[in-house]
């Protein structure tokens, strides 16, 4: 039971996140590849940090760009 409501909570945060970037889009989504993660992987939050780290790392250059247009 615990398992579909996680599910249906992700859902929902999926659409409302969609929702919000057709009517507002970012210039850059940094997006940290967390698929393999549930809601309630705490115990994971180091293995989190890294990938949002290294999905930083890969838009880096996206990001020094954008203040260049910004200035």
């Amino acid at each position: 039971m615990l398992n579909v409501l996680a599910s249906s909570i992700n859902i929902m945060q999926v659409r409302i996140a969609r929702s919000r970037m057709a009517g507002e889009p970012p210039d850059l989504i940094v997006a940290p590849r967390l698929a393999h993660l549930g809601l309630l992987d705490f115990h994971r939050a180091k293995e989190s940090i890294e990938e949002g780290k290294h999905a930083v790392e890969r838009v880096a250059h996206l990001l020094h760009l954008l203040g260049n247009v910004a200035s």
